[in-house]
């Protein structure tokens, strides 16, 4: 029995590290190793570990129903394995998680009630699965006193718990709860506590001949799982997510839907995203000096105002926004030339003294938020010594996604190329990976830069439509910290769909303090 104990426990440890290295290497060669490649991997993880953590607490109710089930004794047998499985499973979660997409203990600083109460929630179910899996060693389970060895298995109940919510407030698979992996979770979950309600009238029934045969708990618990699917398969269910880019994603589409239909207003309350904590219905205008005579390589001043649209009044208040209170991109007519600065503030204007580097016309976009109101952006033409006829892009498609800029080698990798609808709805990354160009080794000390590890803006070279593309995490980083070497952007829609053409790409990034621009001609379908 103690030979087959042993074997039983060896192989269950042998499959579930087997099965991290295929999950591991299956998911490295399709992505660089970076943000979004460790939040595959997390999630991966996460789900193989929640789901051996449920065959470890659904082994008593379930062979205590079904005694004659074929695979009871190896079942019961291989369970503390499965234990220490789930554990292992979490542990790499939790590192990918915790130290990969959040950065170590410094992040926790940086993030919002919500993360932290899911990070609460998982830290405390790792430590009762820590205390379980210690149990299935009789050695460390006999220097635990009796009274705590007898509360360790209720308690495996409250990690399960926990690990849902855990699941729910933070998975990236549990964007709405109508998707396949949350119905799933809830059909096994629902299994579970029909079959503990069993077992628990069954004890009733032995220990008081008054209570009622048909199972009172179990009468309860079906009826709960009654309306739990009824509220799944409900509309209502679709718009319910807990997902940090959730609430983005969900803004995105509710925009474009709006827009299909004739109106633009969202009065949907997104108040935790940074840039969209305020009315959405207040709309703001902005003027600008637009210098008279402005020659190539000489100090002009730029000024700018800020206007309530409804009002008409001056706003002087902003918000700080990755960093600063007003960020300004300039590029000539043929996107060649890219600039990014920052005005300072004298009383109601917005003053900052720049150079433009040759004759023609140029692009000033301004992005900023009012208080009170969500980040917006507007666009101005400045002329600048010769502005008659202005080139145009003419840059062709790159087809090498690597290209070196000074000491800094660059991979682009639009994971099988741009779509403008799944760009609108969130449903696509771009990523950038940094090496050093004479070496190839990666960089792994790229420096915040505005709050962020890298910044992307895309134009397009026909209408000059600006979009300027959040980084995928939402974490600001510690000003020390170091990234790299790969950035991973999300686009999305906020402030409409958008539109196939040729873009060009500026993106901006900062390793060991030394700032540079990686440009880029892409195709959007």
């Amino acid at each position: 029995m103690i030979k087959n104990f042993n074997k039983l426990h060896l192989a269950v440890y042998i499959v579930a590290f087997a099965f991290s290295l295929i999950v591991f290497f299956y998911i490295e060669p399709s992505s660089t190793f970076s943000t979004l490649l460790m939040i595959k991997l997390s999630q991966m993880y996460a789900l193989t570990a929640i789901s051996l953590l449920y065959l470890a607490l659904l082994n008593n109710p379930f062979i205590k129903t079904f005694q004659n089930f074929p695979i009871n004794n190896m079942y019961q047998i291989a369970n503390p394995a499965i234990v220490v499985a789930a554990l292992y499973f979490a542990l790499l979660h939790a590192s990918f998680a915790f130290f990969g997409e959040l950065g170590g203990f410094n992040g926790l600083f940086y993030l919002g009630s919500t993360y932290l109460f899911g990070v609460t929630l998982s830290f405390t179910a790792l430590i009762v699965l820590s205390l379980m899996a210690a149990l299935t060693f009789k050695k460390v389970a006999r220097k635990i006193p009796s009274k705590f060895r007898a509360i360790i298995p209720t308690l495996s109940y409250l990690a399960g718990i926990l690990t849902i919510i855990h699941a729910l407030t933070l998975g990236g698979d549990f964007t709405t709860l109508s998707s396949t992996i949350p119905q799933i979770m809830f059909s096994a979950a629902a299994f579970l506590f029909i079959l503990l309600a069993y077992q628990f009238d069954l004890a009733l029934t032995k220990k008081f001949t008054f209570y009622p045969r048909f199972g009172v708990v179990l009468l309860i618990v079906i009826i709960f799982v009654i309306g739990g699917i009824y509220f799944l398969i409900s509309p209502s269910s679709s718009n319910l997510s807990f997902n940090i880019h959730a609430a983005h994603i969900a803004l995105a589409k509710q925009i474009q839907q709006q827009q299909q239909q004739g109106t633009s207003s969202v009065f949907t309350t997104f108040s935790n995203i940074p840039g969209l904590d305020g009315d959405r219905t207040k709309r703001y205008t902005a003027s600008f000096n637009n210098p008279d005579g402005v020659m190539p390589k000489t100090d002009t001043t730029l000024s700018f105002k800020i206007y309530d649209a409804d009002s008409g009044s001056v706003v002087p208040l902003l918000k700080v926004l990755y960093a600063k209170i007003m960020h300004i991109v300039i590029v000539d007519s043929s996107l060649t030339y890219f600039s990014h600065i920052h005005p300072t503030q004298i009383g109601d204007e917005f003053d900052v003294t720049t150079q433009f580097p040759h004759d023609g016309q140029y692009r000033i976009y301004i992005t900023f938020q009012p208080y009170g109101g969500i980040e917006q952006q507007v666009g101005f033409t400045q002329d600048v010594g010769n502005a008659q006829n202005p080139t145009t892009s003419t840059q062709p498609l790159d087809k090498n996604m690597t290209k070196t800029f000074g000491k800094y080698e660059v991979t682009l990798d639009m994971h099988g190329g741009l779509n403008a609808q799944a760009m609108s709805i969130g449903q696509q990354t771009i990523s950038f990976t940094i090496r050093d160009a004479v070496t190839k080794k990666p960089i792994t000390t790229l420096k915040p830069y505005l709050a962020a590890f890298g910044h992307l803006t895309m134009i397009n070279e026909k209408t000059y439509y600006f979009i300027h593309v959040h980084p995928y995490s939402l974490t600001i980083p510690p000003p020390n910290s170091n990234g790299g070497p790969t950035v991973d952007f999300l686009p999305i829609g906020i402030y409409g769909a958008f539109k196939p053409g040729i873009y060009r790409m500026f993106a901006e990034f900062n390793p060991d303090n030394n700032l540079f621009t990686a440009d880029y001609t892409v195709k959007v379908n």
